[in-house]
This record gives structure tokens, sequence and C-alpha cells, in this order.
């Protein structure tokens, strides 16, 4: 009798400690929604491993370019993967998302309208994608936000009006046109790169912005640098034209996140 209660004690705290590591590891149910969708978006792609359409648990299964804190993905890094299709809109219910990167692959059509609403770092560089959300705003935590060299135009207008985080924002080689008059209130904006675009040459209040890096060459109209930022302003900052090389589109001088 005493042998038996010593195996039933210990197969229940076998089986409690089973559950346990389960409710652990087991992946939120809206963030496992969201990966399934996109993964059907990027037509199922053979290089994204572990990755499947109907259940699985990507945070305990160690799925390709995701990574979690808990039950919550908080990083996916898919960058320079070759990934053709497009952005799934199921993005947005992935609350806990930090880290969006799916640089240098071959993504086409529109961003979604509206992205990870917490992330604070999002690179969209180097595909083919046609448009900007205007759901950026609302955005808050946005700290660094690359679109470069992808096939967006037309006017920003106030698309990124009350980024207060921002810090860096990488626009260039696009066909955005117009001026840029968003810009002027992200108050802690230190590198905006503007390169090989149409912006106008209305730019003068990029002076009020505590820049430390600052491309806004290649433009509809000529920008003359020396005209724009007294000698005081121009000490302080750094021009910089980087091509779509891996380093630039991927890691993007991203510092370590936390």
């Amino acid at each position: 009798m005493a042998k038996q209660s010593v195996w039933m004690c210990f197969t229940l705290t076998f089986m409690s400690a089973i559950l346990a590591f389960q409710a652990v590891a087991f992946t939120a149910p809206s963030d496992v929604t969201a990966l399934q969708d996109f993964y059907e978006a990027l037509n199922s792609p053979p290089q994204l491993k572990g990755w499947r359409l109907d259940g699985g648990d990507p945070c305990g299964e160690s799925w390709v370019g995701v990574s979690c804190s808990g039950s919550s993905v908080i990083h996916l890094k898919l960058q320079g993967l070759n990934l053709s299709g497009y952005l799934s809109a199921q993005l947005h219910n992935m609350f806990n998302l930090k880290t969006l990167d799916v640089s240098s692959n071959n993504i086409v059509g529109e961003i979604p309208y509206v992205l990870p609403p917490n992330a604070t770092h999002i690179n969209l560089a180097c595909n083919s994608l046609t448009s900007i959300p205007h759901s950026l705003p609302a955005m808050k935590s946005l700290r660094h936000l690359n679109l470069s060299h992808n096939l967006l135009s037309g006017p920003v207008g106030n698309v990124f009006t009350g980024l207060q985080n921002l810090r860096e924002l990488d626009l260039s080689y696009n066909n955005f046109t117009g001026d840029p008059n968003s810009f002027k209130s992200l108050a802690n904006l230190t590198g905006l790169f503007l390169q090989n675009n149409k912006f106008s040459r209305s730019v003068a209040y990029l002076v009020e912005l505590p820049l430390t890096n600052l491309n806004i060459e290649n433009n509809d109209h000529q920008i003359n640098f020396s005209n724009v930022f007294q000698e005081e302003h121009k000490s302080k900052i750094k021009k910089k034209d980087i091509s779509c090389s891996y380093v630039h589109c991927v890691y993007w001088g991203w510092p370590s996140i936390g």
C-alpha cells in the first residue's frame, strides 16, 4: 500500500511538472494564429523551418526567426531569407511583438493598415512594398523604422506626426514627393535618411530636430546642405549615403534590444 501511494504521488508530481512546463511554453493563441496567417501569406516557404499552417507551438518548438518571452512572441527576424508573398494583416494581433524584421526579401504589395501596435523596431527595407499605413501615429513605442529601398511613392503628409519616441527613420531610395512636414514633430529623432526620393527643398525645420545623422541628397530639387544648416548644426550632423547592402537593410545599426 505504501509503495502504491509513493508511486501515485510520483506520477501526480511528474504529470504536474509536464502540465506546468506546457503552460509556460505554450505560445499565446493570438500569436500562433498571426504567424500561421503570415506563413500562408508568404506562400508557405520551406526556409521557415518549423512553421505550420495549423497547430504548432512557435515558442516551444523554436520556429525559425521567432523569439519569445514566456508565451509571447517578442522578436520576428526573417531578414535575407528570399521570402516572397505579402505581409499579413494579422500581424497587428501580435501585441507583445517588439521587433519585426523582414528586410532583404521579395515581399510585395501594401504594408498592412495596422502593424504590431507595441513594436519598437520595424525593418521592412529592400522589398517591393507600395504604401505606408496611415495608422503609424498610433505606434507610440516605435523607435526605429526602416522603409528604405521599396516602391513607396507620393506625399508623406502627416503620417509620422506624434511619434515622439522615434529615434531613426529611413525612407531612402523610394519615390516620395512633396514637403515632409510631419517630420518637424519628431522631437527625439537623431537619424533621418531621405536620400534618393523626390522631396521638395522645404526642410529648414529640420534644424530644430536633435539630428546626428542626416542624408537629404538626390531629391527633386537638389537641397544644399550648407544653406539649410548653420555651422553649429553642421558640426553635429554626419551625412550618410548607404546603398542597399545586406548590412544596411538587415542590421541597419540598431542598438541592442532589451
